[in-house]
């Protein structure tokens, strides 16, 4: 992963020249997509957390890295695109792009329902 910006924004993965997932982070982005977050696969965010206990990552983050590793390890390969946003509604602008473009097929509508970015 190249460096990052230390700034919130979106990000789109894209696949085969579609646009699988759409995420935004209030956290910087070099967090978010860099070592700490997608770009390093650990046991931590390959299982999802069991009720109850404080094993595994978040749910969301383990679909999408087996998605990810899935499509990696059959040789294909993702790019990753990012817009910087300090001043956006994050969340609106991650709907509004899904209103526009469609749900990504990684994306889950209905984990936005709880709150849940997916």
């Amino acid at each position: 992963m190249p460096d990052l910006p230390s700034s919130p924004g979106l990000y789109l993965w894209e696949l085969a020249g579609v646009i699988v997932y759409v995420g935004q982070t209030a956290m910087s982005l070099r967090t978010r997509l860099g070592s700490n977050g997608y770009s390093s696969i650990s046991n931590y965010n390959t299982f999802a957390r069991q009720a109850g206990r404080s094993n595994g990552g978040q749910q969301t983050n383990c679909r999408v890295n087996m998605l990810a590793n899935s499509s990696l390890a059959n040789g294909d390969e993702i790019n990753i695109w990012y817009r910087t946003a300090l001043d956006l509604d994050l969340r609106a602008e991650e709907s509004k792009w899904m209103n526009q473009h469609g749900v990504p097929i990684w994306n889950r509508r209905d984990e936005r329902s709880g709150g849940e970015i997916s």
